[in-house]
């Protein structure tokens, strides 16, 4: 992410306006077809960036790009952020209001690397006993990489749990060289 402060010193304020005039999904909808726009059109960031291009005609090409109208918090913010010049974080905002939704709903993405497939019935094991550690619903994605050898490497947030072979093979032969 580019500067994940400034990105959410924004976004959070747009985030609690949506949770406290209930319209979470219509305002993460609108956040999320921005990044999609962003996607589909690679040259929609070089236009904003232009400093002879006024604001309000960067706004009307926004508006024009929307199947529908956006809501007032949503035009503020695109409109504060435009003002301000940061618009460098647009396309990084649905990652970060996504962030907070998931914390809102006590959410956690975990990723878990393995080097077989985990049978559903340690998949259901594994999720229990992180949601039991975390106290959070846990979205498990799971990776199958050979590579791994054995075990299982843990991924969350920026936590990560490294209990494959690969990895402790690796340690024994660190410890083993000359210091």
């Amino acid at each position: 992410m580019k500067n994940e402060a400034l990105i959410r010193t924004y976004t959070r304020p747009l985030f609690d306006l949506a949770v406290e005039s209930h319209q979470l999904d219509a305002i993460g909808a609108e956040v999320k077809m921005l990044a999609d726009l962003y996607q589909q059109v690679p040259t929609l960031a070089e236009y904003l960036d232009r400093s002879n291009i006024p604001r309000d005609k960067k706004i009307e090409l926004l508006k024009q790009a929307f199947a529908k109208p956006w809501s007032p918090f949503f035009a503020n913010f695109l409109d504060l952020i435009l003002r301000k010049g940061r618009q460098e974080i647009l396309p990084e905002a649905w990652g970060t209001f996504e962030q907070f939704w998931d914390d809102y709903n006590q959410k956690l993405d975990v990723t878990v690397t393995t080097a077989v497939e985990l049978m559903p019935q340690q998949r259901a094991a594994l999720e229990q006993k992180l949601a039991a550690k975390t106290g959070k619903k846990i979205s498990l994605k799971s990776l199958l990489d050979p590579a791994v050898l054995g075990g299982i490497r843990i991924q969350i947030g920026n936590h990560l749990v490294d209990a494959t072979v690969i990895n402790m093979l690796s340690g024994m032969k660190q410890a083993l060289l000359p210091r």
